[in-house]
């Protein structure tokens, strides 16, 4: 698995299965912040209170993703089940990232809820991603301008936690764990 190839990565879900494949904890540091916006009006009506905590790692993203590379290739392809009551379960996936649209004008401004999914045969799988995993700057993409994200079909392999499905779409809930150009 290539670095270079990777356009999402879970640091947290990484950093276990580094701790779990070596029996050695990354070092972490952890910073937390807190605040409050300054607005005008009544304060406990308009607080906007913020905390925000950021983790480091002693170990890189790379060093760690080389030492649990062949561990994570050992998760199983996904068998799409759309019955209710689907245990979670961590997968590969293979399809293509793209923007998905709920709403009454796709690929308008009047879409409901974007979000980012991946397509795979005649499943969908809508992804439950942070912001801060993607790499090369890729979150924007869910909000440039919609003429812009029509032809938005990169070919990928996710790792993914499959959450649960929603069958009268063939669609799958997951939380993104990585994500790399497919053959990567």
């Amino acid at each position: 698995m290539e670095y270079d190839k990777l356009l999402y990565l879970d640091v947290e879900f990484l950093s276990e299965k580094y701790e779990e494949q070596t029996g050695v904890a990354p070092n972490t540091v952890v910073s937390k912040n807190e605040g409050m916006k300054a607005q005008a009006g009544i304060p406990f009506l308009k607080s906007g209170l913020h905390s925000q905590v950021t983790k480091q790692y002693s170990s890189s993203n790379k060093t760690m993703l080389k030492a649990v590379a062949k561990s994570i290739e050992n998760y199983p392809s996904f068998k799409p089940n759309l019955e209710p009551g689907l245990r979670p379960c961590n997968v590969w996936v293979e399809g293509s990232l793209s923007i998905g649209q709920w709403g009454e004008e796709p690929n308008s401004k009047e879409a409901v809820n974007v979000f980012f999914e991946v397509e795979s045969g005649e499943f969908s799988y809508s992804l439950l991603p942070r912001d801060e995993y993607f790499l090369a700057n890729l979150e924007t993409l869910e909000i440039i301008s919609p003429a812009l994200q029509r032809f938005i079909q990169i070919p990928v392999r996710m790792l993914c936690k499959v959450l649960y499905p929603l069958p009268d779409i063939k669609t799958f809930v997951v939380t993104p764990y990585l994500i790399c150009t497919k053959n990567g």
